[in-house]
C-alpha cells in the first residue's frame, strides 16, 4: 500500500501507525463479532430443532389408536408454554384422512398449524418450516407423518416453537458479545498506542538530539538506538563530522588567503612614497580599496562557512553590554540609553559575528547622531531583536532603499557609514535574518536587526 496516497491521515508516522493499526483492530473484531454472531445464531436454531424433532418423537411414543380408531394418549413434553394460550408453543396430532381427528395443546386453543404448501417432505417424512400464527408470532415448525398402530391410516404430528424466545436469546448473546469485544476492541487499541509511542520513542528522542546539534548545543547525537536506525544515526554522526571538517578547512583556506593578500597589498603601501605625487592618491585610494573588499569578500566566505555547520551559542547581553561602554567612552558626549532585555538571551551564532553586526551599528548611530542614541535588544517572535537610533540628519529614502539592498552603498566616502551596513546586511543574510531602515522618532535613523536566538531554558 502505498502510504502517500493516503492524504486523509496525519503527516505524522506515530499518527498514521496508530490510526491504521486502530482501524485493523477495530475492523477484525467486527468481523469476529458477525462471524461469532451469525455462527451463534446457526447453532441456536439447530438447537431449537433438535428440541422440536425429540418433542415430535415424544408425541409419537405418546399416542395410539383404540380398537375404534379414536386416538388417545396424555403427552407430557415438560414445558408448561405448550399448556399456555397463544405462546406460540403448539402441538397437534391428526388423521390425514379426517380432519376431524385431531388432537391438539392447550396452548393451540382454535388455531391450526398451518404449513406452507411450498414446504416438502423429505425422505423420512418430516419437514420444517415457519410460520405465523393468529397473534402475528413467528414460529418454527415441524411435521412428521407417521403409521400409528397397525392400521394403515398416517397421522401428521406437528409441533411449534415461538421464534421471539431465540430471537431475544441471540440478541442477548450479541449485546454480551459487543461489550466484551468493545472491551477487547478497547485494549487493543490503548496497546497499540503505547506501542507506536513506545517505538517511536528513539526516533523522537533522535530529533530532539539533531535539533540540539543545529542550536550548537551539542556536537554530534549521542546515545543507544535500536538497530533499525542505529545506521541513520551513525551516517548522520559521520555527515556532520565531514562537514565540520569542510568547514574547518575552508577557515583555513580563507586564513592563508588573507594571510596571502595582505603581503602584497603592504608591499604596494609601502611603494606609493616612491610614485610621482600627483598618482600617489590614485594609487592610495585604490589600495584601500582592495584592502577594504578583501576584507568584507574574506568575512563572507568565513561567515558562510561558518552558517553551513553546526551553530554557535553566545550569550547576547555581555557581548552588548560590552561594545555599549567601549562606544560610550569614546563618545562622552553623546547620551546612550541602553535598554537590555536580560533574561538569558542566547544569539545562535558566533560572537564574533554578533560583535561585527552590533559593533558596525552603534559605531554608525555614534558617529552621526547629534547628541543622544538609543539601543535596545530583546525577544520578538520568536526571534532576537537589536535596535539601534540615533538622533542625527538621517538618511533618505532614496539612500535608505539602495543601503537595503544586498551589495548596495551608500555616502562611500566615509569609511564608517557605506562599508559598515554592507557588512552588517552579508551577516545577517547569512544567518537568514533580516535588517531594516527607518527613520526614527528621535529624528535620525533607526536600524532594526533580527537574528535567529532563543531564552535559555
Amino acid at each position: 500500500m502505498n502510504l502517500s496516497r493516503l492524504n486523509f491521515l496525519p503527516n505524522t508516522l506515530a499518527s498514521r501507525l496508530f490510526i491504521l493499526s486502530s482501524l485493523a483492530a477495530i475492523i477484525g473484531v467486527l468481523v469476529v463479532a458477525l462471524v461469532i454472531s451469525a455462527d451463534y445464531r446457526r447453532n441456536a436454531e439447530a438447537k431449537l430443532n433438535e428440541v422440536l424433532v425429540a418433542n415430535v418423537f415424544n408425541l409419537m411414543g405418546t399416542f395410539e389408536v383404540d380398537q375404534n380408531g379414536v386416538l388417545i394418549g396424555l403427552p407430557d413434553l415438560g414445558d408448561s408454554r405448550y399448556n399456555l394460550f397463544d405462546s406460540g408453543y403448539y402441538w397437534s396430532v391428526q388423521k390425514l384422512s379426517d380432519e376431524a381427528s385431531r388432537t391438539t395443546s392447550i396452548s393451540l386453543s382454535d388455531q391450526k398449524i398451518i404449513i406452507p404448501s411450498t414446504v416438502e417432505l423429505d425422505q423420512t417424512f418430516q419437514r420444517s418450516f415457519e410460520m405465523e400464527d393468529n397473534t402475528g408470532q413467528m414460529l418454527q415448525g415441524l411435521e412428521a407423518q407417521v403409521f400409528l398402530g397397525e392400521g394403515d391410516e398416517l397421522y401428521s404430528f406437528r409441533i411449534s416453537a415461538n421464534k421471539s424466545s431465540l430471537n431475544q436469546e441471540i440478541s442477548d448473546f450479541r449485546s454480551r458479545l459487543a461489550l466484551i469485544l468493545s472491551i477487547f476492541a478497547f485494549s487493543i487499541v490503548s496497546a497499540t498506542y503505547l506501542l507506536v509511542s513506545l517505538g517511536l520513542k528513539p526516533i523522537s528522542r533522535a530529533v530532539e538530539t539533531l535539533e540540539r546539534v543545529r542550536t550548537g548545543e551539542a556536537s554530534r547525537i549521542d546515545g543507544e538506538y535500536p538497530d533499525e536506525i542505529e545506521p541513520l544515526i551513525t551516517q548522520t554522526n559521520a555527515l556532520i563530522e565531514s562537514n565540520n571538517t569542510i568547514v574547518e578547512r575552508a577557515r583555513t583556506q580563507v586564513g592563508n588567503l588573507a594571510h596571502s593578500l595582505k603581503t602584497p597589498l603592504a608591499v604596494m603601501q609601502n611603494e606609493l612614497p616612491k610614485l610621482a605625487k600627483d598618482k600617489q592618491p590614485i594609487f592610495k585610494e585604490q589600495v584601500d580599496t582592495m584592502r577594504s573588499q578583501v576584507q568584507v569578500y574574506l568575512d563572507r566566505a568565513r561567515i558562510s562557512a561558518r552558517s553551513s555547520t553546526s551553530i554557535a551559542n553566545t550569550p547576547l547581553f555581555p557581548v552588548l553590554e560590552k561594545l555599549s561602554n567601549v562606544v560610550s567612552k569614546l563618545n562622552p558626549a553623546t547620551d546612550i540609553d541602553s535598554d537590555f532585555d536580560d533574561e538569558g538571551l542566547i544569539f545562535e551564532g558566533e560572537e564574533h559575528d554578533l560583535q561585527e553586526i552590533f559593533g558596525n551599528l552603534i559605531e554608525n548611530a555614534a558617529k552621526y547622531a547629534s547628541s543622544a542614541m538609543k539601543i535596545s535588544a530583546g525577544l520578538s517572535n520568536g526571534k532576537l531583536q537589536i535596535v539601534v537610533e540615533d538622533d542625527g540628519d538621517g538618511m533618505s529614502e532614496q539612500d535608505i532603499e539602495k543601503a537595503e539592498k544586498r551589495g548596495g552603498r551608500v555616502d562611500e566616502g566615509k569609511v564608517g557609514w557605506g562599508l559598515g551596513l554592507s557588512i552588517v546586511r552579508d551577516i545577517v543574510d547569512e544567518y537568514d535574518g533580516s535588517f531594516k531602515l527607518s527613520k526614527s522618532p528621535m529624528g535620525g535613523l533607526k536600524a532594526v536587526v533580527l537574528l535567529p536566538g532563543r531564552r535559555e531554558k
